[in-house]
């Protein structure tokens, strides 16, 4: 009797129990050796920074120190989702942000191109000129958007006092004419053309679906239907970048103008890649995604034109050498008072086509 009462108070264990019980040992030896690890490198690094305190007032305190390697952990991370993003982006996502920029500007019908006509501040005469020549405003700028499959917009920026006199007149002029595309996060400066192109085709790609986008200065008038026709010719093309190629020897002297202070990168000849010149210059949809996608770790030159064909050289791109897009001075067909500065007759000969 005593041993079937000694048999039957015994409580028996399972083997779950038996595993979960090991199991949680070793788990805590393993946390017990990560927080012993990273104590010891604490505990180095504190050593290493305390030697280094007396070699100058150069050297970072503890805290500073701790500071810096949890941005680098920040920063590493935030480039992880970037890269994130950009293959979200490839396998099809599209971003359903508004951008801030002007009313009316995104359409659901598929355009033949985007144009933006690169200007600034205090250069609303030029912008006048262009309006009242081959630009399209009011409701005939709408009208061209859906029977012809054009989009055309002044850019520019913000001032680096934002919301100061000159961001004011902007956006003044803009809620008159509503021929605007306002990059919000471009401060607008002569040394900010080249990332003021990144901006351009990074924010037109998102807020348009067309077949091209192109770039103009505010210099150069167009003949917006044979530009089209031009634009025609390379539409079953899936990469292109079109405009007046040119090349040629890289300015070092940093007295004189186009001056290039990273000269050295372009070889013992110090010659110019073939890239489109700066007066006007277009890319294909594929490429402008590219750049939106890419544009944080797209590296900028001196200036735009030589920056937007260093972004092309790397790539399976087919460089259009379009002599019709090159400058030439003003003929005939336009009036004296219609040029305000060094203006530029862009597709001029296109009638023979």
């Amino acid at each position: 009797m005593r041993s079937r009462v000694s048999q039957a108070g015994t409580p028996r264990i399972s083997m779950a129990t038996l595993i979960m019980v090991m199991i949680s040992f070793l788990a805590c030896f393993y946390v017990a050796g990560r927080l012993w690890q990273d104590a010891e490198i604490r505990s180095l690094l504190v050593g290493s920074i305390e030697t280094n305190n007396g070699q100058g007032p150069g050297a970072l305190s503890i805290d500073d120190t701790l500071k810096m390697f949890d941005c680098k952990g920040q920063q590493k991370r935030l480039a992880e989702l970037e890269m994130e993003l950009a293959a979200a982006r490839t396998q099809g996502y599209v971003s359903k942000l508004k951008h801030p920029t002007t009313d009316n500007t995104t359409t659901t019908v598929r355009l033949h191109a985007v144009i933006g006509i690169n200007t600034g501040f205090g250069q609303r005469s030029r912008r006048d000129s262009i309006r009242s020549t081959w630009m399209y405003t009011g409701a005939a700028l709408k009208k061209l958007e859906v029977d012809k499959g054009m989009v055309i917009r002044f850019v520019v920026g913000r001032s680096p006092n934002k919301g100061d006199s000159l961001d004011r007149l902007i956006d003044a002029e803009n809620s008159e004419t509503k021929d605007f595309l306002i990059l919000n996060n471009h401060v607008e400066e002569p040394e900010e053309f080249p990332r003021k192109a990144k901006f351009f085709f990074s924010v037109a790609v998102e807020t348009w679906d067309a077949d091209f986008y192109m770039k103009v200065d505010d210099d150069v008038f167009v003949k917006i239907d044979k530009l089209g026709e031009m634009l025609a010719t390379h539409w079953d093309k899936p990469r292109v970048y079109v405009g007046c190629m040119k090349s040629g020897e890289v300015v070092t002297d940093s007295k004189q103008r186009w001056y290039e202070p990273e000269y050295w990168k372009f070889g013992d000849e110090k010659s110019y890649f073939r890239h489109a010149g700066g007066q006007m210059y277009g890319i294909s949809k594929a490429l402008a995604q590219y750049i939106s996608i890419n544009s944080a770790y797209l590296h900028v030159y001196q200036h735009e034109d030589v920056s937007v064909g260093s972004w092309m050289i790397g790539l399976d791109v087919e460089h259009v050498d379009e002599r019709r897009l090159c400058c030439a001075s003003p003929s005939n067909g336009m009036p004296n008072h219609y040029y305000v500065y060094s203006y530029c007759w862009v597709i001029h000969n296109l009638d023979v086509l």
